[in-house]
């Protein structure tokens, strides 16, 4: 079951990437180089999506987000997230069979305190909420069982594969507070994590 959602993830990534192959095959396959001198430019529209793998409740679980938002210009870029779980947790603090999933939103801002050309180093700091939810074996769906906070801070190494296409891998630690119930705390979402991310600017 695991592995058909990996693939699924794998399988919707890849949708996106040839989403965008009508505009990004009349570019050139030379990368396009970024003028680090420049601190003042016009901004632009983004959207990535990304996936990646972190730890909940002692449990390995894959992760989706969606961002939508503002390159302003070569030092930052704003907007807002959303993410959700592809796999489901086993609750391992409870009897009988309990599975758990989230699904948090929230605010990004992206600094990029280094680029070379096409390659750039950027440290993604979010802030936001979300629910946790709960299915008990019986139940024939998932319900709301906790709201919680979340935080997260990352490094980032960017790509500029075209003008318009980006691809970044990078990690860091995801924090949660607020989670008290069904006997899990903070700590069981807490987790270190890492992402791979496609990213589309206008």
């Amino acid at each position: 079951m695991r592995f058909a959602k990996i693939i699924s993830v794998v399988a919707f990534t890849l949708a996106f990437a040839v989403s965008a192959h009508a505009e990004l095959a009349g570019m050139t396959d030379q990368p396009v180089p970024v003028d680090s001198s420049s601190k003042s430019r016009s901004w632009s529209g983004l959207i990535g999506i990304s996936g990646g793998n972190s730890m909940i409740a002692r449990d390995g679980t894959i992760f989706m987000s969606v961002r939508i938002g503002v390159q302003w210009n070569d030092i930052i870029a704003n907007g807002a997230w959303t993410t959700f779980l592809m796999d489901d947790v086993q609750n391992p603090n409870v009897k009988g069979r309990e599975l758990v999933n989230y699904n948090a939103f929230g605010l990004f801002a992206e600094f990029f305190p280094y680029r070379n050309g096409a390659f750039s180093i950027s440290v993604p700091l979010s802030v936001g909420g979300g629910v946790v939810n709960v299915i008990e074996k019986g139940d024939e769906a998932f319900s709301p069982e906790d709201k919680f906070f979340t935080g997260e801070l990352s490094l980032h190494f960017n790509y500029r594969v075209t003008r318009m296409f980006e691809v970044s891998i990078g990690g860091g630690y995801r924090m949660f507070a607020g989670i008290s119930e069904n006997n899990l705390d903070d700590m069981d979402f807490c987790t270190p994590f890492g992402e791979l991310r496609f990213t589309f600017k206008e």
